[in-house]
């Protein structure tokens, strides 16, 4: 009798029988390894997988600081792959001692971006058009700079050479098909990304070979 008290007691103890951590979208919250956070209303769950704790040793070149905290987002009972273009949700750690817990922030990829200062708002929406392929989310940026930049990335990525009108003053792919239709080489010289710049040139060239 008495190990079976003992048992349950451990049992309940337990953190990975403990109930999940409920967590509001847009809030820091901590996270215990063991535990898992319910998130937005039980929507989303997310548990820490494992710590990596390997820090760049003191006088070394290191191309990462070798700490890092892997974590596993699941919504509708199914994982979301690290970096899914559709994922519902971000999750961003901001805090950890890279052994027992993690602060994590999770919230809304578009009310991720509202709440992100102004000047990084436009590359918030840029980055998040890219990942979800939505020219929509491109036209949504106030800054007419990396609107442009984001038309002219999904025009590039989808070949939608239609969203080339809507950038006021191409500067990468939209312009390389600007030279390429009025088959002029002097607007090669304005394409800021060099591997389009560079094969605009050459084929104005050839073009213009007898």
């Amino acid at each position: 009798m008495m190990k079976l008290a003992a048992l349950l007691l451990a049992l309940t103890a337990s953190p990975v029988l403990a109930a999940p951590v409920p967590a509001e979208l847009g809030k820091a919250f901590r996270l215990e390894k063991g535990r898992t956070a319910s998130i937005d209303g039980g929507k989303a769950l997310l548990r820490i997988v494992k710590f990596i704790n390997s820090p760049c040793p003191k006088g070394a070149r290191c191309i990462w600081s070798g700490q890092a905290v892997d974590f596993e987002l699941t919504v509708g009972g199914k994982p979301v792959p690290r970096g899914a273009k559709d994922a519902p949700y971000d999750v961003e750690t901001k805090d950890s001692d890279y052994a027992t817990y993690a602060v994590f922030m999770v919230d809304d990829p578009l009310r991720a971006c509202a709440r992100a200062p102004a000047p990084a708002r436009g590359e918030c929406l840029r980055s998040l058009a890219r990942r979800r392929s939505d020219p929509a989310l491109c036209r949504e940026i106030k800054d007419e700079r990396t609107r442009g930049f984001c038309l002219e990335d999904l025009a590039e990525e989808l070949h939608l050479d239609s969203l080339c009108p809507g950038v006021a003053s191409p500067s990468q792919y939209c312009l390389y098909l600007k030279a390429k239709k009025a088959g002029a080489p002097a607007l090669c010289a304005g394409i800021v990304l060099t591997r389009w710049r560079e094969q605009c040139g050459k084929e104005l060239t050839q073009e213009a070979a007898p």
